[in-house]
């Protein structure tokens, strides 16, 4: 395996040399012939939703994909067998919604797609399972619903651990840092709402705290009646579960406003980045959230450069996070020797080594909440801001 500074030295020198590299490219998506970049492609897919309040999730998910398509492409192009494939990433909007996350996995097929990073959410994997499944499709996904992994679908993977993973571990830490025995969970009244946030109310349960869960309806443009319930609860935490970004800086700003003094949460994703532009640093004051990665440490640090330069966005801390499993997923092509069997491919996943430079040594979990082991569980942190100061956070270990 490269090291980060070898990936990144070799991302800049593709990025130079792009245009060249694109002119040799072939639209061919079968095992192909020939040792040549231009001769060999694979074609990989990513969804997710790329407009609406959601947005930084599906965008954060195509960057990912661009980003270690763009490392693969900077060492000639993805090792399979004895050639070198260029590996080129096709984008699709799923709205967010299950029927957009199917008809994605439609097209991908109509274009010999075989390979997807995505979906990201509970109802667009739903959506797109039995789709993908039709067609023999990988998918390197990231839904957190409770029904994400199924042994029915063994070519189904999570780029990254679930709230089951780590959604303990942080309620636990934060116990320590705030002072709160009150919660209101809250997140959109549909499944990728209602699954993440039936996991938070459990683990908070489990930690002895009394916890009430609401809801509301996705696209909601008027979150008056929201704050309000909210604050009639006088509850001393509330975590915005999977909340869109932009729907949890809205409801924060406002609750701000109207007085309340309490903690926030968002324990279902990484979107803090959005929210603070939403909300402002200051509004956020006291806010814990589960943080793929820590922005302080040197790895990270070091990737972001060459990140922006070969997606054209500032590096989330999703898309960090899933930037691991989604090299798992090329590795996995490498060792498998074949852009065309999925079957053979999945199983190289299952055995490889899930260490990577950036976040460390991860495991495979999921048996106990899935009935299938995998989930790909990395090192993961705590962010927390803390009378509205920049982040900090604390390294918890990956875990089955």
């Amino acid at each position: 395996m490269r090291t980060t500074r070898t990936r990144l030295l070799l991302v800049a020198a593709a990025l130079v040399a792009g245009p060249a590299l694109a002119a040799c490219g072939s639209d061919a998506t079968s095992g192909a012939s020939g040792s040549s970049g231009g001769d060999c492609v694979l074609k990989i897919g990513t969804l997710g939703p790329l407009t609406g309040p959601a947005a930084d999730f599906g965008l954060s998910m195509e960057a990912t994909a661009k980003f270690v398509a763009s490392e693969a492409n900077a060492e000639g192009g993805l090792e399979v067998g004895d050639k070198k494939c260029k590996v080129q990433v096709s984008s699709y909007d799923t709205g967010y919604t299950s029927q957009g996350a199917a008809a994605g996995a439609t097209e991908f097929a109509s274009k010999g797609i075989k390979f997807v990073i995505g979906p990201l959410g509970a109802t667009e994997l739903t959506g797109m399972k039995p789709v993908a499944a039709r067609y023999d499709m990988l998918l390197a996904a990231n839904g957190f619903g409770r029904d994400a992994l199924e042994k029915k679908y063994p070519l189904v993977f999570h780029l990254g651990p679930g709230p089951f993973v780590w959604a303990g571990p942080i309620i636990e830490a934060a116990k320590k840092e705030f002072n709160f025995k009150n919660v209101k969970v809250i997140a959109p009244n549909d499944q990728s709402g209602d699954d993440i946030a039936i996991v938070d109310e459990q683990q908070y349960k489990k930690a002895g705290l009394d916890v009430a869960r609401d809801t509301y309806q996705r696209g909601t443009q008027d979150f008056a009646p929201v704050v309000s319930r909210l604050l009639r609860s006088k509850p001393d935490l509330i975590d915005f579960a999977s909340s869109p970004a932009g729907d949890v800086g809205t409801m924060i700003k406002q609750l701000r406003q109207a007085g309340y003094d309490g903690t926030f949460a968002r324990l279902g994703g990484d979107s803090t980045g959005e929210i603070t532009k939403v909300a402002g640093l200051n509004n956020m004051k006291d806010f814990f959230y589960y943080a793929p990665v820590n922005f302080g440490s040197d790895e990270v640090k070091k990737i972001q450069p060459a990140f922006k330069k070969a997606t054209g966005m500032e590096a989330t801390g999703i898309s960090l996070g899933w930037i691991p499993g989604a090299r798992t997923l090329l590795e996995s092509i490498t060792e498998a020797g074949t852009i065309n069997d999925t079957k053979a491919v999945a199983e190289a996943m299952r055995s490889h080594d899930l260490k990577d430079d950036l976040l460390g040594q991860g495991v495979y979990t999921g048996e106990e909440e899935f009935g299938v082991n995998q989930e790909m569980s990395w090192p993961f942190n705590m962010g927390v801001i803390k009378g509205g100061q920049p982040a900090t956070f604390t390294q918890l270990e990956a875990n089955k």
